[in-house]
């Protein structure tokens, strides 16, 4: 498991629940500060996605969910 800087749901990171965006193939829908759209089929997404923000070796700080920190 990766180590983590911080961690809340994903509205503490600026992310919108994007429901009417939700997918019956490709799951919840999310919306990044950016604009990129990520989806989720994981059923604890439903309502929240909780974050951690992950720091590489070069010091870049990235967000993933509990999926990705297990990675």
């Amino acid at each position: 498991m990766r180590s983590y800087q911080s961690t809340g749901p994903h509205w503490t990171y600026g992310w919108l629940r994007r429901t009417e965006l939700d997918s019956a193939v490709d799951g919840y829908c999310y919306e990044a500060p950016d604009g990129e759209l990520v989806y989720s089929r994981q059923e604890d997404h439903e309502e929240v996605m909780m974050l951690f923000e992950v720091i590489d070796p070069d010091g870049n700080a990235y967000l993933v969910d509990r999926v990705g920190l297990s990675c």
